[in-house]
This record gives structure tokens, sequence and C-alpha cells, in this order.
């Protein structure tokens, strides 16, 4: 729970958002004794936007673990704000500065740095007091809500009377705002990219093959069989497929490495292994794909026609 920057028992979230009366009733609720409300927002320095979370300050630490590194969270208020240690140089803040930024409605806030905290993709560029937030803002409905204390039925039960809620385990930190359009833009961009590396992988590996047609008919002129032939086939496949996902893994490694330095702070990207196996996985079979159907097509040529082909 603290690796993913909540430290509370439950988040409370719902498709259209966590109304204020429903944050009235959980911290009503037996038992709970913090409810953080999470809203997000945009603001403006010059004509730079940045990504910003208003949160609940009040014991706000119990709840929320933006990885604090310098000052404290504890004095957030209105007319103070937490910096990302990302953004810090990007905003030009320092700790104990000044910040003249524009709210979601362009009105003007200046707000002094009372904290820098390294986790900024999840938590945005910029923390402000919650309230600061949400009366800028078209909707001022808090995207989730963290909850400290209190048993999962004690919140069940407060839940009832909101359709729509619901209350989880806290797996990952509060997103730094609804960006799903972009997500799903990035994502259709990346497959196509993908697909057409695919196709141009696929049709420079059939080509190849296939200006192989004299030196397969050579072979079998000597005395090899077709198995023999489609066994070497098989294994410079084999051969090529292993130097390409190295190389291209080592390259890919040392891109992320140094993007994950300056993003997260640590030179491990993550990397989800399933999809990396699925991905070599492809690959392979394109790479056999594009020389085995080829090869066969060669094979089924006479030697002594193949050899007199012209390339």
């Amino acid at each position: 729970q603290a690796r993913s920057g909540t430290v509370g028992g439950l988040v409370v979230t719902g498709p259209l958002g966590v109304p204020a009366d429903a944050t009235a009733a959980l911290r009503g609720a037996p038992g709970v004794q913090v409810a953080t409300e999470v809203v997000h927002s945009t603001v403006y320095l010059g004509r730079d936007r940045y990504r910003a979370a208003g949160v609940t300050p009040e014991q706000l630490t119990r709840t929320l673990d933006p990885g604090v590194r310098g000052g404290s969270l504890s004095a957030l208020a209105p007319g103070t704000a937490g910096v990302s240690r990302n953004s810090a140089g990007a905003l030009h803040a320092r700790l104990g500065g000044t910040l003249d930024l524009r709210l979601g409605d362009g009105t003007p806030a200046k707000v002094r740095v009372v904290a820098l905290y390294d986790r900024g993709l999840g938590f945005g560029d910029v923390l402000l007091p919650h309230d600061q937030v949400a009366a800028h803002i078209d909707d001022p409905r808090a995207s989730e809500v963290v909850v400290s204390g209190g048993s999962r039925a004690a919140v069940d039960a407060a839940l009832r009377a909101f359709p729509g809620l619901k209350a989880g385990p806290p797996s990952a930190p509060p997103a730094a705002g609804p960006d799903g359009g972009s997500s799903t833009v990035n994502l259709v961009i990346m497959a196509l990219v993908v697909a057409f590396t695919g196709i141009a992988v696929v049709n420079t590996l059939a080509m190849a093959t296939s200006g192989r047609r004299r030196e397969l008919a050579l072979l079998r002129l000597v005395g090899t069989e077709r198995s023999q032939v489609r066994a070497m086939l098989r294994w410079e496949t084999l051969a090529v497929t292993v130097i390409a996902v190295a190389v291209g893994s080592l390259i890919a490694l040392a891109t992320l490495a140094a993007f994950s330095v300056g993003i997260a702070g640590t030179p491990l990207p993550h990397v989800q292994p399933l999809g990396y196996v699925l991905i070599v996985l492809a690959a392979a079979g394109l790479a056999w794909g594009a020389t085995a159907v080829p090869g066969r097509n060669v094979l089924r040529t006479p030697p002594v026609e193949g050899i007199a082909l012209r390339e």
C-alpha cells in the first residue's frame, strides 16, 4: 500500500465521481477516522499546463503518501501547495518559494510551496487543498475518496444510499486526472506503428527467402534433402529471432532506463513479463511465417528449374 501511494484502508470510487454527501456519510460511519477527497484539475503557469490534484488536507498522511522529500504536507492549507520534484524545475519551484498559478477556470492563485514529493506520476504535478480546487472546476465531485479506519461492512453500509459507488483496496495511487481519450489515442498510434513495422519485417524476410531460390536449388542439386533445407531455414530463423530480440531488448532497456531515471527516479522501468513474452512469441511467429511459407514455395520448384531462374 505504501508503494502505491495510498496508505488508507479503502478507496471509494464511482462512475460519475463521489458526491460530497457520500463523503459526509463515510466520515460518519463507525470506525472511520479519516476520509480524504481527491479531485483532479489543471493549473497554468504562463502558457504551460500542469496536472493538479486537490486533496482534503486534514490528517492527509493517514490516507495518502506522495513520497514527500522536503517540507511537509501537514502545512497544506489555502494559499499553499505541494509540488512534484519532477516538475519543480519546469515550475521554477523551490521549498518556501511562491508560484503565481491560474486555476482550472483561469482564476489567479498565488501559493507558497510547502512540500516537494516524488510520486508526481500518480498524484500530479501540483497538490492543492481540495476546496480551493473544487471551487474552480465544472464538476466538484471527488474522483475518489480514500478512507482510513472502519470496516468494509461499515463503509458498504454508508454507501448503500449512493448507487454506483463502490469501495475497494488501494491497488494504485489516485490517477493524475482523467485522460482516457489521450491514452486511447496513444494506444491506437502505437498499435499502428507496431502493425506497419510487422508488415515491413514480414515483407523483408519473405523477399529475402524468395531471393535465395538459386542458392537453395544448388543445395538440392548437390544432394541436400528437402528436410535438411527446411531445418537450415528453421535454425537461421531462430538465430535471427534471438539476435533481434536480444538487441532490441537491450536498446529498449537503455532508452527506458534513462527515461525512468528522469521521470520516476529509478533505473528499473516497469515491464509486464506476460506482455514481454507475448511480444517475443509474436515476433518469432512472424519471422517463422515469413521464412517458412516462401521457403516451402521455393522448395516445390525442381532444382534444375530453380538454378536456371534469373535473380
